[in-house]
Protein backbone atom coordinates (compact mmCIF):
# COMPACT_ATOMS: atom_id res chain seq x y z
CA UNK A 1 0.00 0.00 0.00
CA UNK A 2 1.36 3.60 -1.15
CA UNK A 3 1.54 6.57 1.12
CA UNK A 4 0.87 9.83 0.46
CA UNK A 5 2.54 13.05 0.69
CA UNK A 6 0.64 16.35 1.27
CA UNK A 7 3.20 19.54 0.23
CA UNK A 8 1.73 22.68 1.26
CA UNK A 9 3.69 25.11 1.27
CA UNK A 10 3.67 27.59 2.42
CA UNK A 11 3.46 30.25 -0.32
CA UNK A 12 7.79 31.75 -1.02
CA UNK A 13 9.57 28.63 0.36
CA UNK A 14 10.81 27.34 -2.85
CA UNK A 15 7.59 25.95 -3.49
CA UNK A 16 8.02 26.45 -6.81
CA UNK A 17 11.24 25.21 -7.21
CA UNK A 18 10.89 22.27 -5.94
CA UNK A 19 7.89 21.58 -8.07
CA UNK A 20 9.57 22.19 -11.10
CA UNK A 21 12.37 20.55 -9.68
CA UNK A 22 10.22 17.39 -9.22
CA UNK A 23 7.83 17.69 -12.37
CA UNK A 24 11.08 17.51 -14.56
CA UNK A 25 12.68 14.63 -12.62
CA UNK A 26 9.42 12.77 -11.79
CA UNK A 27 11.01 10.02 -14.01
CA UNK A 28 14.43 8.99 -11.84
CA UNK A 29 12.16 10.35 -8.80
CA UNK A 30 9.97 7.02 -9.58
CA UNK A 31 12.53 4.93 -9.95
CA UNK A 32 13.57 5.66 -6.31
CA UNK A 33 9.50 5.50 -4.99
CA UNK A 34 8.70 8.37 -5.40
CA UNK A 35 5.59 9.60 -7.64
CA UNK A 36 5.59 13.04 -8.60
CA UNK A 37 2.49 12.99 -10.51
CA UNK A 38 2.01 14.71 -14.08
CA UNK A 39 -1.57 16.66 -13.94
CA UNK A 40 -2.27 19.24 -16.73
CA UNK A 41 0.50 22.16 -17.37
CA UNK A 42 1.23 23.02 -14.28
CA UNK A 43 4.43 21.57 -12.15
CA UNK A 44 2.32 21.92 -9.33
CA UNK A 45 -0.62 20.08 -8.00
CA UNK A 46 -2.75 23.45 -7.65
CA UNK A 47 -5.92 22.07 -9.57
CA UNK A 48 -6.34 19.78 -6.97
CA UNK A 49 -8.47 22.39 -4.91
CA UNK A 50 -10.02 24.15 -8.27
CA UNK A 51 -13.08 22.70 -6.99
CA UNK A 52 -13.14 25.59 -4.21
CA UNK A 53 -10.57 28.13 -4.65
CA UNK A 54 -11.07 30.72 -6.96
CA UNK A 55 -8.40 29.70 -9.71
CA UNK A 56 -7.56 30.04 -13.05
CA UNK A 57 -9.16 28.06 -15.82
CA UNK A 58 -5.78 26.97 -16.59
CA UNK A 59 -5.59 25.07 -13.94
CA UNK A 60 -8.25 23.06 -14.24
CA UNK A 61 -8.65 19.16 -14.35
CA UNK A 62 -10.52 18.10 -17.13
CA UNK A 63 -13.43 16.29 -14.98
CA UNK A 64 -12.42 18.79 -11.94
CA UNK A 65 -10.74 18.22 -8.49
CA UNK A 66 -12.65 15.34 -7.14
CA UNK A 67 -12.29 13.05 -9.87
CA UNK A 68 -8.77 13.56 -10.27
CA UNK A 69 -8.11 13.06 -6.78
CA UNK A 70 -10.32 9.88 -6.89
CA UNK A 71 -8.19 9.24 -10.29
CA UNK A 72 -5.16 9.50 -7.69
CA UNK A 73 -6.37 7.20 -5.02
CA UNK A 74 -7.42 4.47 -7.99
CA UNK A 75 -3.87 4.73 -9.78
CA UNK A 76 -1.90 4.22 -6.88
CA UNK A 77 -2.94 3.67 -3.66
CA UNK A 78 -2.84 0.14 -3.73
CA UNK A 79 0.71 0.41 -5.40
CA UNK A 80 3.99 0.84 -3.42
CA UNK A 81 6.13 3.60 -3.26
CA UNK A 82 5.08 7.23 -1.52
CA UNK A 83 3.07 9.56 -3.57
CA UNK A 84 4.21 13.33 -3.43
CA UNK A 85 1.46 16.16 -4.04
CA UNK A 86 2.83 19.53 -3.87
CA UNK A 87 0.74 23.20 -3.81
CA UNK A 88 0.61 25.99 -2.40
CA UNK A 89 -2.86 26.78 -2.21
CA UNK A 90 -3.15 23.98 0.32
CA UNK A 91 -1.99 26.36 3.28
CA UNK A 92 -4.21 29.68 2.41
CA UNK A 93 -6.45 30.51 5.39
CA UNK A 94 -9.38 31.71 2.95
CA UNK A 95 -12.66 30.34 4.30
CA UNK A 96 -13.85 27.82 1.52
CA UNK A 97 -10.93 28.26 -0.44
CA UNK A 98 -9.39 24.78 0.20
CA UNK A 99 -11.96 21.96 1.76
CA UNK A 100 -8.86 19.77 3.04
CA UNK A 101 -11.40 17.19 4.82
CA UNK A 102 -12.60 16.33 1.35
CA UNK A 103 -9.44 15.60 0.03
CA UNK A 104 -8.32 13.59 2.98
CA UNK A 105 -11.65 11.57 2.24
CA UNK A 106 -10.63 11.32 -1.40
CA UNK A 107 -7.63 10.09 -0.63
CA UNK A 108 -8.38 7.56 2.17
CA UNK A 109 -7.17 4.68 0.39
CA UNK A 110 -3.88 5.17 0.78
CA UNK A 111 -2.68 2.94 3.82
CA UNK A 112 -0.52 7.01 5.56
CA UNK A 113 -0.84 10.17 5.34
CA UNK A 114 2.01 12.93 6.09
CA UNK A 115 1.16 16.49 5.82
CA UNK A 116 4.42 18.38 5.09
CA UNK A 117 4.35 22.68 5.79
CA UNK A 118 7.37 24.58 5.62
CA UNK A 119 8.16 27.76 7.24
CA UNK A 120 9.96 31.06 7.87
CA UNK A 121 10.22 33.44 9.73
CA UNK A 122 7.44 36.60 9.38
CA UNK A 123 9.16 39.28 7.87
CA UNK A 124 11.18 37.93 5.35
CA UNK A 125 7.71 35.70 4.62
CA UNK A 126 5.62 39.05 4.56
CA UNK A 127 8.02 40.51 2.13
CA UNK A 128 8.14 37.79 -0.23
CA UNK A 129 4.41 37.42 -0.76
CA UNK A 130 4.63 41.60 -1.12
CA UNK A 131 7.00 40.66 -4.18
CA UNK A 132 5.01 38.13 -5.63
CA UNK A 133 1.30 40.24 -5.32
CA UNK A 134 3.48 43.44 -6.83
CA UNK A 135 4.06 41.25 -10.24
CA UNK A 136 0.24 40.93 -10.92
CA UNK A 137 -1.44 43.90 -9.44
CA UNK A 138 -1.11 46.44 -6.87
CA UNK A 139 0.07 45.48 -3.52
CA UNK A 140 -1.06 46.31 0.21
CA UNK A 141 1.22 49.12 1.68
CA UNK A 142 3.96 47.61 3.99
CA UNK A 143 2.42 49.09 7.43
CA UNK A 144 -0.85 47.70 6.54
CA UNK A 145 0.89 44.63 5.97
CA UNK A 146 2.28 44.64 9.26
CA UNK A 147 -1.00 46.14 11.13
CA UNK A 148 -3.32 43.21 9.59
CA UNK A 149 -0.19 40.51 10.87
CA UNK A 150 -0.24 41.40 14.92
CA UNK A 151 -4.30 42.34 14.32
CA UNK A 152 -5.33 39.32 12.73
CA UNK A 153 -2.22 36.88 12.42
CA UNK A 154 -2.87 36.59 8.69
CA UNK A 155 -2.29 39.04 5.93
CA UNK A 156 -3.71 38.79 1.89
CA UNK A 157 -5.24 35.09 3.11
CA UNK A 158 -2.31 33.55 4.42
CA UNK A 159 -1.37 32.99 7.84
CA UNK A 160 1.46 34.42 9.61
CA UNK A 161 0.78 33.08 12.97
CA UNK A 162 1.52 29.23 11.97
CA UNK A 163 -0.34 27.91 14.89
CA UNK A 164 -3.51 29.08 13.38
CA UNK A 165 -2.32 26.95 10.51
CA UNK A 166 -1.63 24.29 12.71
CA UNK A 167 -4.76 24.05 14.61
CA UNK A 168 -6.37 23.89 11.36
CA UNK A 169 -4.42 21.37 9.84
CA UNK A 170 -5.27 19.09 13.14
CA UNK A 171 -8.99 19.01 12.22
CA UNK A 172 -8.41 16.97 9.99
CA UNK A 173 -5.11 14.95 10.18
CA UNK A 174 -3.23 13.53 13.72
CA UNK A 175 -0.19 15.82 15.19
CA UNK A 176 1.92 12.72 14.43
CA UNK A 177 0.67 13.19 10.33
CA UNK A 178 2.06 16.88 10.22
CA UNK A 179 5.64 17.51 9.88
CA UNK A 180 6.83 21.31 9.97
CA UNK A 181 9.90 22.54 8.10
CA UNK A 182 11.91 25.37 9.04
CA UNK A 183 12.63 26.88 5.77
CA UNK A 184 16.38 28.50 6.70
CA UNK A 185 17.33 24.95 8.45
CA UNK A 186 16.43 23.65 4.29
CA UNK A 187 18.15 26.11 2.55
CA UNK A 188 21.15 25.43 4.89
CA UNK A 189 21.12 21.58 4.33
CA UNK A 190 23.06 20.08 1.80
CA UNK A 191 21.67 20.47 -1.74
CA UNK A 192 19.56 23.31 -0.40
CA UNK A 193 15.51 22.87 -0.11
CA UNK A 194 15.55 20.13 -2.49
CA UNK A 195 18.04 17.96 -0.74
CA UNK A 196 16.16 18.78 2.40
CA UNK A 197 13.14 17.13 1.14
CA UNK A 198 14.67 14.37 -0.46
CA UNK A 199 16.49 13.45 2.66
CA UNK A 200 13.27 13.50 4.98
CA UNK A 201 11.63 11.13 2.26
CA UNK A 202 14.34 9.36 2.74
CA UNK A 203 15.10 8.22 -0.67
CA UNK A 204 18.81 7.73 -0.78
CA UNK A 205 19.55 10.13 -3.72
CA UNK A 206 21.15 14.16 -3.10
CA UNK A 207 20.30 17.09 -5.18
CA UNK A 208 22.76 16.23 -7.49
CA UNK A 209 21.37 13.63 -8.52
CA UNK A 210 18.60 15.54 -10.07
CA UNK A 211 18.84 17.68 -13.19
CA UNK A 212 17.84 21.34 -12.30
CA UNK A 213 15.42 23.62 -13.85
CA UNK A 214 15.93 27.40 -13.66
CA UNK A 215 19.26 26.94 -12.39
CA UNK A 216 17.90 25.56 -9.27
CA UNK A 217 15.70 28.65 -8.42
CA UNK A 218 12.20 29.26 -10.02
CA UNK A 219 10.14 32.56 -9.70
CA UNK A 220 12.73 34.55 -8.55
CA UNK A 221 12.08 37.98 -6.78
CA UNK A 222 13.14 41.39 -7.23
CA UNK A 223 15.31 43.82 -5.10
CA UNK A 224 12.91 44.60 -2.44
CA UNK A 225 12.89 48.37 -2.06
CA UNK A 226 13.01 48.23 -5.76
CA UNK A 227 9.51 46.74 -6.36
CA UNK A 228 7.95 49.04 -3.19
CA UNK A 229 9.48 52.09 -5.05
CA UNK A 230 8.43 51.68 -8.47
CA UNK A 231 4.96 50.21 -7.40
CA UNK A 232 4.90 54.09 -5.17
CA UNK A 233 5.50 55.63 -8.41
CA UNK A 234 2.89 53.66 -10.82
CA UNK A 235 0.41 53.25 -8.56
CA UNK A 236 -2.65 52.53 -8.87
CA UNK A 237 -1.25 50.79 -12.08
CA UNK A 238 1.26 47.68 -11.50
CA UNK A 239 4.70 48.65 -11.79
CA UNK A 240 6.30 47.93 -15.00
CA UNK A 241 9.62 45.46 -15.29
CA UNK A 242 11.56 48.09 -16.54
CA UNK A 243 10.92 50.48 -13.82
CA UNK A 244 11.62 47.70 -11.17
CA UNK A 245 14.77 47.22 -12.86
CA UNK A 246 15.67 51.16 -12.82
CA UNK A 247 14.72 52.00 -9.04
CA UNK A 248 17.45 49.09 -8.02
CA UNK A 249 19.61 50.63 -10.67
CA UNK A 250 19.37 53.81 -8.65
CA UNK A 251 19.62 52.58 -4.85
CA UNK A 252 22.62 51.12 -5.51
CA UNK A 253 24.08 54.21 -6.82
CA UNK A 254 22.59 55.96 -4.65
CA UNK A 255 23.76 54.12 -1.49
CA UNK A 256 26.69 52.92 -3.43
CA UNK A 257 26.69 49.22 -3.02
CA UNK A 258 26.28 47.60 -6.00
CA UNK A 259 25.32 44.13 -3.81
CA UNK A 260 23.01 46.35 -1.75
CA UNK A 261 20.44 44.09 0.64
CA UNK A 262 17.12 46.12 0.81
CA UNK A 263 13.86 44.98 3.17
CA UNK A 264 10.12 46.70 2.27
CA UNK A 265 9.43 47.64 6.24
CA UNK A 266 11.63 49.89 8.62
CA UNK A 267 13.28 48.77 11.38
CA UNK A 268 10.90 49.20 14.09
CA UNK A 269 7.80 47.50 12.16
CA UNK A 270 10.28 44.28 12.43
CA UNK A 271 10.89 44.76 16.24
CA UNK A 272 7.46 45.18 16.46
CA UNK A 273 6.33 41.86 14.37
CA UNK A 274 9.70 39.98 16.05
CA UNK A 275 7.94 41.04 19.63
CA UNK A 276 4.47 39.77 18.56
CA UNK A 277 6.13 36.50 16.70
CA UNK A 278 8.74 35.65 18.68
CA UNK A 279 6.45 34.10 21.51
CA UNK A 280 3.98 32.36 19.10
CA UNK A 281 6.81 30.91 17.30
CA UNK A 282 8.52 29.45 20.15
CA UNK A 283 4.85 28.44 21.45
CA UNK A 284 4.68 26.25 17.85
CA UNK A 285 8.02 24.68 18.82
CA UNK A 286 6.69 23.75 22.27
CA UNK A 287 3.05 21.98 20.58
CA UNK A 288 5.65 20.10 18.55
CA UNK A 289 8.26 19.14 21.02
CA UNK A 290 6.91 15.39 21.66
CA UNK A 291 6.43 14.77 17.82
CA UNK A 292 8.81 16.64 16.51
CA UNK A 293 12.08 16.94 18.97
CA UNK A 294 14.80 19.77 17.80
CA UNK A 295 12.14 21.62 15.44
CA UNK A 296 12.45 25.08 15.52
CA UNK A 297 11.50 28.38 13.60
CA UNK A 298 14.71 30.16 12.91
CA UNK A 299 14.68 33.72 14.40
CA UNK A 300 16.11 35.70 11.73
CA UNK A 301 16.54 39.92 11.86
CA UNK A 302 17.51 42.05 8.89
CA UNK A 303 21.67 42.15 8.95
CA UNK A 304 23.01 45.12 9.87
CA UNK A 305 23.71 46.47 6.51
CA UNK A 306 20.58 46.27 5.19
CA UNK A 307 18.67 49.37 3.48
CA UNK A 308 15.36 49.80 5.04
CA UNK A 309 12.30 51.38 3.57
CA UNK A 310 12.84 54.19 6.60
CA UNK A 311 16.31 55.16 5.34
CA UNK A 312 14.84 56.19 1.61
CA UNK A 313 15.37 59.85 1.64
CA UNK A 314 14.11 62.72 -0.47
CA UNK A 315 17.35 63.04 -2.66
CA UNK A 316 16.53 59.46 -4.08
CA UNK A 317 12.86 60.08 -4.76
CA UNK A 318 13.95 63.81 -6.50
CA UNK A 319 16.79 61.56 -9.30
CA UNK A 320 13.76 58.60 -9.22
CA UNK A 321 11.10 60.72 -10.43
CA UNK A 322 13.35 62.49 -12.62
CA UNK A 323 14.38 59.41 -14.03
CA UNK A 324 11.03 58.05 -14.61
CA UNK A 325 9.90 61.42 -16.19
CA UNK A 326 12.81 61.20 -18.70
CA UNK A 327 12.09 57.55 -19.97
CA UNK A 328 8.36 58.48 -20.36
CA UNK A 329 9.35 61.65 -22.73
CA UNK A 330 11.91 59.56 -24.63
CA UNK A 331 8.96 56.19 -25.00
CA UNK A 332 7.27 56.00 -28.34
CA UNK A 333 3.34 56.95 -27.98
CA UNK A 334 1.18 54.58 -27.02
CA UNK A 335 -0.98 52.79 -29.86
CA UNK A 336 -4.79 54.29 -29.84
Amino acid sequence: MAKIVLHIGTHKTATTTLQDTFHHNADLLAQHGLIYPRLGKATGHHGLIYDWAHLPPFYKPEHGSRAALRDLADRYASGPGTVFLSSEEFSRCDDGHTDLAAIRRLLDAFESFEVICTLRTQWQFMQSVYLEIAKKQTPPRPPEMVRSAIDTGKVTGLWVDYNKLLDRLETVFSPEEITLLDYHSGVAAPGGIIGAFLTHLGLGIGADALEPVNQGSSNVSPMPLASWAANVLAQPRIAPEWLVERAGDLLRAHFENKDLTTCIFTAGEIRNLQARFGPLNRELAERRAGIQPGFALSEVSPKDDTVMRGMIDGRFWTRFCREFVRERMQAPPAKG
